[in-house]
Parts: structure tokens; sequence; C-alpha cells
């Protein structure tokens, strides 16, 4: 029996070395909603963006980012992140709740990660994955993007499930100023569009994550919510694209600014194309 090898962490490229990334190339982006590290929903991801010819991947968190410095880390989570990194296209990842933060605070801390991630820009975690932690900008298209990733797990204080969950899960001030600091250093202080993981307060349509919620973590969720609407407010974005809620929704804000939901684990509307050009739109695929 082959034994398996253990995934970890390395910066194989920078983004402004990458051709597949350049704002030239990337004219079709699929983006995909919560996959907590089920590999089928990986690979159909992937068969989807061949499909439909799209240059890049995004997925909005829950992808369970890690590698093997975490030591409950397993080969069916080595094999996951290894079909990550092997992908054709390139997989750009919103960090969600469900990440395995002792790995991605290791590896953010290494100099390697410190002087790619002073590109603003997201951060390699080997082959074809790619990191865009909080406050990372970058652009298509002459398209400006953005990422503002985290969330408070709603079952936070359940024993059962404690061991996965870490205070670096909730997005925070820090993270907003740093994404505000940075939007207005690459994009004159503007995002197109926003990858979150959570949705702003301004997401009326949702439905899911609050039954049965403690009163103190559905306070915490709120905060959470409110950051990204501060986010939303201060860059004007055209779309906010955001997963966690295992829904899809879709509402207007304003004349100027449209939040898209997208549902999770392989679900209606777990799916979106986005093309660029002739202007920014989204549409959601079976």
């Amino acid at each position: 029996m082959r034994r398996w090898q253990p995934y970890e962490f390395s910066t194989e490229h920078r983004w402004g070395n990458t051709r597949a990334l350049s704002d030239d190339i990337v004219r079709t982006v699929l983006v995909v909603g919560d996959i907590h590290g089920e590999r089928i929903h990986l690979d159909g991801a992937i068969g989807m963006a061949l499909q439909h010819e799209a240059d890049v991947i995004v997925q909005v968190g829950d992808f369970w980012l890690g590698d093997a410095t975490w030591s409950q880390f397993t080969h069916v989570e080595s094999a996951f992140m290894s079909a990550a990194h092997d992908s054709p296209v390139p997989v750009i990842v919103i960090d969600g709740n469900h990440e395995i933060w002792p790995s991605l605070w290791r590896y953010q801390a290494t100099e390697d990660a410190r002087e790619a991630m002073e590109s603003r820009r997201p951060l390699n975690l080997g082959g074809s994955i790619w990191w865009a932690w909080r406050g990372s900008v970058w652009q298509w298209n002459g398209t400006r993007f953005g990422a503002l990733g985290g969330a408070v797990s709603p079952d936070k204080r359940d024993p059962s499930v404690r061991r996965w969950r870490w205070p670096e899960e909730a997005t925070t001030e820090e993270d907003l100023r740093l994404f505000i600091d940075n939007a207005g250093t690459e994009h004159s202080g503007q995002a197109d569009v926003l990858f979150t993981h959570d949705a702003p307060t301004e997401a009326r349509g949702l439905r899911g994550q609050m039954v049965g919620v403690p009163w103190d973590v559905r306070q915490e969720m709120d905060e959470t919510r409110r950051l990204l609407s501060r986010a939303m407010h201060q860059t004007e974005p055209r779309f906010v694209i955001h997963g966690h809620w295992h829904q899809s929704n879709r509402e207007q804000v304003g004349p100027s600014t449209e939040i898209i939901g997208l549902s999770e684990d392989g679900r209606r509307n777990h799916l979106a194309l986005l093309t660029l050009e002739p202007v920014p739109t989204v549409t959601y695929l079976p």
C-alpha cells in the first residue's frame, strides 16, 4: 500500500509572476460556495470551471484550508489539498470559519509568506492554491477585487466540535482597517467585487444558522456582519459575493450594490459564473 504524502504549505509562486492570474488574462471566474473539505465538491467545481472555460476559481470560504503542521491533519485532508494543488485552474480561497487556523497562522508568519503578502495580493499555498487573506486586493480585466473573509461559527460552544474552532475564525476591526487601507492604496478606495464568507447585515433574505444559537454567539455573529456592512459602504462594490449561510440569496442594496449568496456542498446555486466583460455580471449555474 502506498504511504500517504502529507501536504504542507509552500510559496511556489508569486501573484505578480503568475501569468494565469494577470489582469489581461482573467475574463471569467467560477465562484464556489462552501465545500467543507469534500473532494467530490472540489472535483465538481474544477470540472465545471473547465466546462465553462473559466480562467480561475474563487471559493468563498469553508474550504478547509490546512496542512500537515496541524497535529490532527489526516490523509483524507492531505489528499483534498493535494487535489487543489494539482488543479488545472487556479483556486483562490477566501477564508471562512471552517479553516485550520493553526496551519494558516504558522504559515503566514514565515519569511516567504510575509514577503509575498507585502504585495497586498493573495498568498500562494503551493501549486494552484491561493489564499485571499483578509484585506488582500487585486485586479482582473480592469475590475477591482477585494477579500474580507472570516465568520463566527454558530456552534462554537458545542463541546463536540470545539477542537475545530479557533479565535481567529471571526472577522476583526483590524481586518476591516487592513482591507480599507489596501483598497485605498490599490483601488482609490473602491472595489467592484468584494468576496466575503459571511454576509453584510443588509442581506435580509437569510434564514438558517440562527436556530438554537446562544445569545452571546448571536451577538458575535451580528458584529461580523456589521463589519462587512461597513466595508461594503466604504468601498461601494457592484457585487458582494458570500457563502456561510448554506443558501442562495440575491438582494439589491441601494442603487449600486447587489449581495449574492451561494449555497453549499453541490446544492442548487452552489456555483456562479462571474463574467467580467463587457461589464461584470453574475449568473447562477445549475
